[in-house]
């Protein structure tokens, strides 16, 4: 029977930025693989930073319906599935008054989860109504490297989510590094903070696993001059990012070399689809 997998996205294009080439090279290997991405819908009455922001994006009012499209078509490159579960993502959210919750963008890198609660409840919520666990073999979760707040709200909310399925044995829970904000270089303290009592274990990719995932990359128009100053330097951090994971003699290697992509458990013998080097 053919092992499905579950890759849970904050938004739409977290998970193929992060995973996108070990997502290919499931698929090429005959796993099955749905993104559930959790914030996909949009508010009304925008707040100040949200037009600021859609101005950038370049896609009027019909943003995140735009921005579905570009998930869809990313994940079809993939051979993936998807699922969009609606939420309103950070910069959408009003608190009761009316007021945005973040009115600056540094604010989503620094807010607390408890200031959140309600979210938290509300993705625990949409995950036990649309996510039926029996199907997947393991579901895949952000560190929350960077402490964007809606990546930690998306990590933390299916912890909790585990913990009250009460099914330990069958939600199993991998994490995966969240880029770009990895490369940013900025969160000094993740490994002993986010990854603190998780165990690093890598998987063997090939060159056009990497070339799978900037093509899919390459799909989410709207994000790309948000992300990065330029297409090029797009595709410069994903070339430095695999380069850093690659075997140590091949780090110089040219472009058709192996590389490793790395997740991170709780059991060190977790057993992982295409594992075969641990550290």
């Amino acid at each position: 029977m053919t092992q499905h997998y579950l890759f849970i996205s904050a938004h739409l294009d977290d998970a193929i930025l992060s995973c996108g080439d070990y997502i290919h090279a499931l698929i090429q290997n005959n796993y099955q693989v749905t993104i559930a991405t959790v914030f996909t819908g949009m508010g009304t009455d925008l707040s100040m930073l949200a037009r600021i922001l859609h101005k950038k994006f370049g896609l009027g009012m019909d943003t995140m319906e735009v921005r579905r499209q570009e998930d869809i078509r990313a994940a079809e490159a993939l051979g993936a599935a998807v699922i969009h579960l609606n939420l309103l993502e950070c910069i959408y959210r009003k608190n009761k008054d009316g007021s945005p919750v973040y009115s600056k963008l540094q604010n989503l890198f620094v807010a607390e989860l408890g200031s959140e609660h309600e979210v938290i409840e509300e993705i625990v919520s949409v995950l036990s109504e649309q996510i039926i666990v029996e199907n997947f073999a393991g579901i895949f979760v952000p560190l929350g490297i960077g402490r964007h707040i809606d990546h930690c709200l998306v990590r933390e909310s299916t912890e909790r989510y585990r913990l009250r399925a009460g099914t330990d044995g069958q939600i199993r829970l991998m994490y995966y590094e969240d880029l770009p904000y990895l490369c940013f270089n900025q969160d000094k303290t993740w490994r002993t903070e986010l990854a603190a009592g998780l165990h690093e274990q890598r998987i063997k990719l090939q060159h056009w696993d990497l070339k799978a995932k900037i093509n899919a990359v390459l799909k989410y128009g709207s994000q790309l001059s948000l992300l990065w100053p330029s297409r090029t330097s797009m595709l410069k951090q994903m070339a430095k990012h695999a380069r850093g994971v690659a075997p140590q003699s091949k780090l110089h290697a040219p472009e058709g070399s192996d590389y490793f992509f790395k997740v991170y458990t709780a059991d060190v013998n977790e057993p992982l689809p295409l594992s075969g080097i641990r550290t």
